[in-house]
């Protein structure tokens, strides 16, 4: 069974690297190329481990940066020659400035669209459900793979026996989620691995939680300073804030 991996909020493998670089608190400027590759690498065998169909650009970006990594190991000719050179890194940091720009040029349209259907609000909706007290951000497919890949962990450190299961299919768990959600609103991602399922359930569950995202059925958010991911409808998501771990870029250009 393959999957293909295409999300509206991470669409390609520059979405990756602008993920990793947020994550990890990186100089986009001053990429550390070792660093990025192996981790950009261990998202990649994530997606291979799940038998999910990744595309192709995923893998060209890997081998760009398998060879950005080999140049940055070779002599610069500015030591040997006294002769400028260009770093290998900067025509991927430009793509990744010009990409970034594009991309929240979308997102600002999209929270303006967002706040203009939020001008009029709907009869009936008690005061307390407009409030938020806590700020949520936008959690994106690879936070997801990030979670998963610790529900991997977890199950490891657990004792197992061999107990012949049901096979549940990927529209069978998908049913499953739609069915908890029109109980309620809301559901923590670890809670939806409970029950301790053998390591192909996980995978189908995580997949389930994959399509319904793409469907725009679930929405993903992080509570500001948790690790905690929580699934809501789309209608009890609540708004999430602008991180700004990528804006001080732009000034420093």
């Amino acid at each position: 069974m393959t999957y293909q991996v295409r999300l509206s909020q991470f669409e390609g493998p520059l979405d990756l690297l602008l993920h990793l670089i947020r994550r990890d608190k990186i100089d986009i400027y001053d990429i550390p190329i070792s660093h990025i590759t192996k981790e950009y690498l261990a998202y990649i065998e994530i997606m291979q481990e799940l038998e999910l169909e990744v595309a192709g650009d995923f893998f060209v970006m890997a081998a760009t940066l398998m060879r950005i990594k080999a140049q940055m190991l070779l002599p610069r000719r500015t030591e040997i020659e006294g002769e400028e050179e260009e770093d290998p890194r900067d025509e991927l940091v430009r793509n990744l400035l010009e990409y970034k720009k594009f991309k929240e040029a979308a997102q600002h349209f999209s929270e303006m669209e967002e706040d203009r259907r939020r001008v009029f609000t709907r009869p009936g909706v008690p005061a307390a459900a407009a409030c938020e007290p806590d700020q949520t951000i936008e959690v994106t497919v690879f936070d997801l793979f990030g979670a998963f890949k610790k529900v991997l962990e977890e199950l490891k450190k657990q004792v197992t026996y061999r107990v012949r299961r049901e096979t549940v299919t990927l529209e069978e768990k998908i049913e499953a989620i739609r069915d908890m959600l029109r109980e309620r609103t809301e559901v923590l991602f670890t809670e939806l691995f409970e029950g301790g399922f053998d390591r192909a359930s996980i995978i189908v569950t995580f997949l389930a939680i994959l399509e319904l995202v793409r469907l725009g059925e679930l929405v993903a958010r992080q509570m500001s300073g948790r690790p905690d991911i929580w699934l809501y409808t789309p209608s009890s998501a609540p708004r999430p804030v602008i991180e700004k771990g990528m804006h001080e870029y732009e000034e420093q250009s």
